[in-house]
């Protein structure tokens, strides 16, 4: 008998120490959920042997023609990819300039640009030059920071900057021989040179002004370019196909059978068919790969129609590469004739926003709105749209998307579209259980008292052409709006409005105990303890006096504490009786955060560029 009780003590002890171990390793870290095939393809590059490289939010190579990839060991998330002619590889980054690498990736060091907040191209002429655009200045960078096109002649270890000097450059081509052309954005953004970059002229006519050019490529003495931002960053419609008979003086659209205002993010050609990339994030003008097999006299679908593509591109064995915007990676080799879809092993889902309903987890992000049955073991895409969630008290789910509001009341399986703003993309928020509060992007403020199907735009005077980002209703009825301009603050239910923050752009409000938080662009966080009138700084162990650091978003838990999301630097966490910030980042493989919510059960969801992750606190 004692023999029988002394196992199982011993048995109980064991599982205690063994759930123990679990409940307190799972209390600690953030867990990867699973994710669908869906990343972000940034960039691609071959090399000399095969290799193929594509960055999304990290660096992968193919060594099979796209049939499996390998994560390579890169810090950085890459924006370009270039393979010289001596076998190097050079990345260009978000933020941390360009890195190269003379064993195939095995190693990197950084050769410049750390102050440049992008590089988004990196080409090398036949003769052997390297041009490269380097864009906007990093805050807090030094004086003598330089943006522009830049040249290298050793293999990318020194550069000497052009003529060019603009912070917007976004493209550099190399069609042919000594003719060199760089694009950007704005007025007079499209320059042409003749001696391989020594001296550049704008004169140059028929391209349009502000879009920049994605691509330029010389078939049959004949040269056609792409317009349209693969990057999309400014959100500006139109683009198409332009050919040029004398070496890039003056271009003539060439897209007969692409619709108006379509963005064209890529070119390239096979022989003498060209193809194109298309398609842009909200549903304007033509998606998927089309192709001219008359010099771009006209041009038809050749695959891929539904999708928003970022680049095309042809390899050596004339497969076609189409980097998806949304979906991964997808590979003809008939020369569109047919697409397969690869990338299973990239995990890089960019997530923005994650609600928990009804046993679902429902995500909204580039791939549009997905959602899965608790624990989470496979996704379904049930929307194709780009918006943002809100779940209602009653258990409904409300999709913005474009200005288009649509309910879902099966958990996001049907959607009903129930309103329409006709505005740009806007953030909604559910501010209490009887109002609704759609920010839109410079057109106002908006609120609905019936669940979204009807909205009155709040008057806030010379405040409307604002971006309004954020919004909350204090437990005293203030309402608080975060925008481009400040912090807009009204005590009568939206009628009068003042500005009560100026300095702040704010993304996330959070209310607890009679103190109001504001984590928002650039400043970290603020935070009010009269109402929302004034506002201090409270960063300690978030970031430094002159840091820059971006809060995406704030949350607050059952147990008191403040959640705290950022871009790039992780997740932090005040506890209730904490006055600085500590740490909470334990496990992510991704510090750039969008998104935090608290779901059941005391568990955390964050999303990210890499998809979500949970965890206990």
């Amino acid at each position: 008998m004692n023999n029988d009780l002394e196992k199982i003590l011993i048995i109980l002890l064991f599982g205690c120490l063994v759930f123990g171990c679990q409940e307190k390793h799972r209390d600690v870290a953030w867990v990867k959920l699973p994710s669908p095939i869906s990343a972000q393809i940034r960039c691609f590059a071959e090399s000399t042997d095969g290799t193929y490289y594509v960055g999304t939010s990290e660096l992968y190579k193919s060594t099979d023609q796209g049939k499996s990839w390998e994560l390579m060991d890169f810090d950085g998330m890459p924006e370009e990819i270039m393979v010289t002619h001596n076998g190097s590889i050079l990345v260009g980054t978000y933020r941390g300039g360009i890195f190269k690498s003379t064993d195939k990736g095995n190693t990197w060091k950084s050769i410049g640009f750390k102050d440049n907040v992008y590089i988004f191209n990196i080409i090398q002429t036949e003769e052997g030059k390297i041009f490269a655009s380097a864009t906007f200045i990093s805050e807090g960078a030094s004086k003598d920071a330089k943006a522009g096109v830049f040249i290298s002649e050793d293999d990318g270890d020194t550069w000497e900057q052009t003529s060019i000097t603009a912070e917007n450059i976004k493209g550099v081509f190399n069609p042919k021989p000594n003719l060199v052309f760089a694009s950007g954005t704005g007025e007079f953004n499209f320059h042409r040179s003749t001696d391989n970059g020594v001296s550049w002229s704008d004169n140059v006519k028929g391209l349009p002004d502000s879009i920049p050019v994605s691509a330029v490529v010389e078939l049959k003495d004949v040269l056609f370019a792409s317009v349209g931002d693969p990057q999309d960053a400014a959100r500006r419609t139109g683009g198409g196909i332009y050919k040029s008979t004398d070496d890039g003086l003056t271009w003539d659209k060439s897209d007969n059978g692409l619709s108006e205002n379509t963005k064209v993010s890529d070119l390239t050609f096979i022989e003498n068919t060209l193809y194109v990339s298309t398609g842009y994030q909200i549903k304007i003008g033509d998606r998927g790969v089309f192709k001219s097999e008359d010099l771009g006299e006209t041009w038809h679908p050749a695959g891929l129609n539904e999708l928003q593509l970022r680049l095309i591109r042809a390899t050596k064995s004339q497969q076609l590469v189409a980097g998806s915007n949304v979906l991964s990676i997808f590979i003809s080799p008939d020369r569109g004739e047919s697409w397969q879809q690869t990338g299973k092993e990239i995990e890089n889902w960019n997530v923005f926003q994650v609600i928990e309903n009804k046993s679902y987890l429902i995500t909204s992000g580039e791939s549009g709105i997905w959602r899965a049955k608790l624990p989470v073991s496979q996704w379904e895409q049930i929307n194709d749209g780009l918006g943002g969630l809100v779940k209602l008290s009653n258990g409904n789910i409300l999709l913005a998307e474009n200005g288009v509001i649509s309910k879902s009341t099966d958990n996001g399986r049907t959607w009903e579209s129930i309103s329409d703003l006709k505005t740009e993309m806007i953030f909604l928020y559910a501010v209490d259980d009887n109002l609704l509060i759609a920010c839109a992007q410079r057109d106002g403020i908006y609120y609905s008292n019936n669940n979204g199907a009807d909205w009155i735009k709040y008057d806030v005077g010379p405040f409307d052409n604002s971006r309004f980002r954020t919004a909350i209703k204090l437990s005293s009825g203030t309402l608080l709006v975060g925008t481009t301009n400040g912090t807009l603050r009204s005590i009568d239910h939206g009628k009068t409005w003042d500005k009560v923050d100026e300095e702040s752009y704010v993304w996330s409000f959070l209310e607890i105990d009679n103190s109001i938080y504001a984590g928002g662009y650039a400043q970290g966080v603020r935070r009010s303890t009269d109402d929302g009138l004034t506002w201090r700084e409270f960063n300690g162990g978030l970031k430094g006096e002159d840091s820059y650091l971006t809060v995406t978003s704030l949350c607050k838990t059952s147990d008191g504490s403040i959640i705290c999301g950022t871009l790039g630097e992780g997740i932090y966490k005040l506890g209730i009786n904490d006055s600085i910030w500590s740490e909470y980042s334990t496990g992510l493989e991704d510090l750039v955060n969008f998104g935090i919510i608290e779901g059941n059960a005391e568990v955390l969801y964050t999303t990210s560029g890499k998809g979500i992750y949970k965890r206990n606190y």
